[in-house]
């Protein structure tokens, strides 16, 4: 059944977007320009899904649809045009009280995950469950389809800023340094904002490592982006890796 596939792939897709927090970050900034009635409601949400029951309608009408920072940025200006047209029209179908709470709710599990954060590390079991009580909140919020899109898009932006440093770091080691690429991967993986990996490869005393050493800058330089980003988002390299994969899947 292709509207059921279609279904499961909206809901994996905003599983996968829970557990990026800067989403949920962006989505409260979105509510708001609501609050200071810069946006409606329905610029945002369609509504929200109950989470005792099994079968839901899909979240968005499309899936991460490539659309530009530009041309979102357009439909934002095109909604506000719509904005001054329809000043007397009420967000229909969605309590704004219900509305309020949601977020509301959505907000204190928010904080409550930076917390732990900062408390606990991002590692640390209750952070996850932290997260995951977030992730599960913010799966309840029906998003319309440029909201879905924006999320989406700030995603695969996080990825592809990885991507730039992983690559950097795979062509100086593999090929200008000559490390076996076993080897880096070896070294590498779940270790991409540590400097330890570089250190053991400097201190290995194979062939490479000489070579290695005349890109450690570089390559010191590309682990602190990768530190940054996982500063910035909340989550490990190797976490926005996983989420991106089943963002793709989806």
């Amino acid at each position: 059944d292709i509207a059921k596939r279609i279904e499961d792939g909206i809901n994996q897709v905003q599983c996968s977007v829970a557990e990026y927090p800067a989403s949920i970050a962006s989505l409260l900034d979105q509510f708001d320009k609501v609050e200071a009635e810069e946006l409606r409601l329905t610029d945002i949400i369609s509504g929200f899904i109950d989470p005792t029951q099994d079968d839901v309608a899909p979240t968005a009408t499309h899936i991460g649809s490539e659309l530009s920072e530009k041309e979102l940025e357009d439909e934002d200006d095109d909604d506000a045009d719509d904005d001054d047209d329809d000043d007397s029209e009420e967000d229909v179908g969605i309590d704004p009280e219900l509305a309020r709470e949601k977020f509301s709710e959505l907000r204190r599990t928010y904080s409550n995950m930076e917390a732990a954060i900062n408390q606990y590390g991002r590692y640390d079991d209750r952070t996850k469950s932290s997260i995951e009580e977030l992730s599960e909140t913010f799966k309840q919020f029906r998003l319309v389809p440029k909201q879905f899109d924006r999320l989406v898009n700030e995603m695969r932006q996080t990825m592809d800023k990885v991507r730039t440093q992983e690559r950097l770091v795979m062509r100086l080691c593999v090929d200008q340094a000559k490390m076996p690429k076993k080897t880096f991967v070896q070294l590498f993986a779940g270790n991409e904002s540590s400097d330890a990996w570089i250190d053991e490869a400097l201190s290995s005393g194979k062939p490479y490592a000489e070579r290695v050493a005349r890109y450690e800058e570089d390559l010191r330089r590309c682990v602190q982006k990768l530190k940054i980003i996982e500063e910035e988002t909340g989550l490990s390299v190797e976490r926005i890796k996983d989420i991106s994969r089943r963002m793709s899947i989806g």
